[in-house]
């Protein structure tokens, strides 16, 4: 939320995206795409942006292991043998 914040407070003082990623040490890329995808340079809002960001992680996505009964199986057995990949 934080690094949105500061994008949103480039953006209305009319900074580039050069400017912005340096400020936050990111990529001009990482911040253009963060900016393209919420609204653009004229309507970014970094409270909006950060809600659609965690709307967009929030799918309905089933658990590795209780899809895959074998595998649950393979690691209930590891981490009972206190098993490590090192």
């Amino acid at each position: 939320m934080a690094e949105r914040e500061e994008i949103c407070r480039g953006l209305a003082a009319g900074r580039s995206i050069r400017m912005i990623a340096a400020l936050l040490e990111r990529v001009p890329s990482t911040i253009s795409r963060e900016i393209g995808r919420n609204e653009g340079p004229e309507g970014y809002r970094a409270s909006q942006a950060d809600q659609t960001a965690w709307d967009r992680a929030r799918r309905p996505k089933p658990c590795k292991l209780a899809v895959h009964r074998a595998l649950a199986a393979r690691v209930a057995e590891k981490i009972q043998r206190q098993w490590s990949p090192e």
